[in-house]
């Protein structure tokens, strides 16, 4: 996949003919992908290119910064999920207030039609774009027949009535509810961190834990839980059992992810995992001893076991 960042239409990049579609895609999650099958299929179909145009930021970070979610996906985790759906170039576009100014029949003449050739756009049902964004969807019929290009606006994706939508499954998250997250997200949620020293508490008594540093910090942390997933680092992947929030039985409030490998013997400390959030097995309590705590840790353990090995 050719990969455009800092996009500005020029005659290196401009004059091809595509099959394209638009959006942040925050998650890429079930209804984003079917949009991107259908775009690589249409465009295999007439021989064009399968485009995607995103942004290098989240649009509201700039319309209303107050406001600016956390998000599911790293700008670098989307052009890899694009990149495996088949799609042929990503143009990343720099949202700046300029952009957000710009109409939406703007946009499409300056960008899509008089750049990159879009001879076929595909939407979702509520997609809405440019400084009219709330009004842009209904006039996408008209901008079609004026800019005579194909317009194809697929509908919504659901499990079990509920919408796949990025402000729902972040919602999930945020609360932990990661299996829901899971389902509409089409994988396990999961980021990327790095290994810091730890203080030592779970070695002690016999479940010794990675201390996780988030790598990017505009990414959702699940709420504070104990939770089965798994960790890659290096070529492994392995279970896992995911600790987030403060030590209460030990009196520490500092908030924390750490990760105890059950078996596992080896060293991570300075390298660069990735986690994944499989199921919230509890809340994060204070027990009234230690013999307690070991007691829960290794139920924990058997229900990662069960949780991995079933719905992973």
């Amino acid at each position: 996949m050719k990969i455009f960042k800092e996009f500005v239409p020029s005659p290196e990049n401009c004059g091809l003919k595509t099959v394209a579609t638009l959006g942040t895609f925050d998650g890429v999650h079930i209804g984003h992908r079917k949009i991107l099958e259908f775009v690589v299929s249409k465009a295999k179909q007439t021989g064009q290119e399968a485009v995607v145009l995103t942004f290098d930021k989240h649009p509201v970070s700039v319309i209303r910064p107050d406001v600016t979610p956390r998000l599911l996906t790293t700008l670098e985790e989307k052009l890899e999920i694009f990149e495996k759906s088949g799609i042929d170039s990503t143009y990343i576009l720099a949202f700046t207030k300029k952009i957000a100014e710009t109409t939406a029949e703007q946009f499409i003449d300056k960008y899509l039609i008089g750049c990159l050739g879009m001879e076929y756009f595909v939407a979702g049902y509520d997609h809405g774009f440019g400084k009219d964004r709330n009004t842009a969807k209904e006039k996408l019929p008209e901008y079609a027949r004026k800019f005579d290009f194909k317009l194809e606006i697929l509908q919504p994706v659901t499990i079990e009535r509920v919408i796949a939508k990025s402000s729902i499954i972040r919602d999930y998250v945020l609360k932990g509810k990661v299996e829901s997250a899971s389902l509409f997200l089409g994988k396990n949620y999961s980021f990327e961190g790095n290994i810091v020293e730890g203080r030592g508490i779970g070695k002690k008594i016999g479940f010794p834990t990675a201390n996780m540093l988030q790598e990017n910090e505009e990414k959702i942390i699940p709420a504070s839980g104990v939770y089965s997933g798994w960790i890659k680092f290096e070529n492994e992947k392995k279970d896992a059992l995911i600790i987030i929030g403060p030590s209460p039985t030990f009196d520490l409030e500092e908030e924390l992810i750490e990760i105890h490998i059950p078996d596992f013997t080896g060293n991570l400390y300075g390298k660069s995992v990735r986690i994944g959030f499989v199921e919230r097995l509890r809340d994060i309590k204070k027990f009234e001893s230690l013999e307690k705590l070991i007691q829960q840790i290794n139920n924990d353990i058997e229900k990662l076991k069960y949780f991995v090995n079933n719905y992973q």
